[in-house]
């Protein structure tokens, strides 16, 4: 990892919320404040970067990160011109390259949603995993965002794999309805919608 967001970076984003409203920051943002934007998604994590450095990954992978067009990729060129370890004419898909990958931390959550999927590519899923575990180090207030797609908002995959029936638990749901997830008052066990539609049979 190169560059990740720091508590500077943070007062930033709370300052380009808090703009939005009229006011001002006072003091940084804490842990809950964080991760309730984080999994908002509001414009303002935009401002908060991350910077990677893959080594010697192969070509077709880096084809792949490359599709996520809210990220921008530096790629090790294969022309002939710049390079004499093989032909690029000829080279196999799997043929190694290096890139530097810049993205927000908006992009950065969703390339986890769509990467982290079982129906992704395994190598494809393995770096991106290596990417996610990094991040959940330096920044630990992204660990409940950095998931595949059915953990964050249900699956909609065109092929699902076969946790497509396990129930969703919408992140940051205290409570929940255990018919649909949903957040319900404390002592209940089925949110109001439930409840109503049951009533009309």
């Amino acid at each position: 990892m190169l560059r990740h967001p720091t508590s500077e970076d943070w007062m930033e984003c709370k300052r380009r919320a808090l703009v939005t409203i009229g006011k001002i920051p006072i003091s940084e943002p804490d842990e809950e404040w964080k991760e309730k934007i984080l999994n908002a998604r509001h414009s303002p994590i935009r401002y908060l970067q991350f910077s990677f450095l893959l080594e010697d990954i192969p070509s077709w992978v880096s084809v792949h990160l490359c599709r996520h067009i809210h990220a921008q990729p530096y790629v090790k060129s294969q022309r002939n011109d710049r390079q004499t370890v093989y032909d690029r004419n000829k080279a196999p898909q799997d043929s190694p390259v290096s890139m530097i990958w810049d993205l927000n931390a908006e992009e950065l959550m969703v390339v986890a949603n769509k990467r982290l999927c079982n129906q992704t590519a395994e190598k494809t899923k393995e770096i991106v995993q290596k990417i996610c575990d990094l991040v959940k180090q330096s920044n630990p207030e992204f660990t409940k965002d950095l998931v595949p797609m059915c953990k964050y908002a249900g699956c909609h995959e065109m092929d699902p794999c076969n946790k497509k029936d396990e129930q969703f638990i919408p992140p940051f749901v205290v409570n929940p309805c255990v018919i649909c997830g949903a957040e319900t008052p404390e002592g209940n066990l089925v949110c109001g919608k439930c409840t109503r539609e049951h009533e009309r049979g």
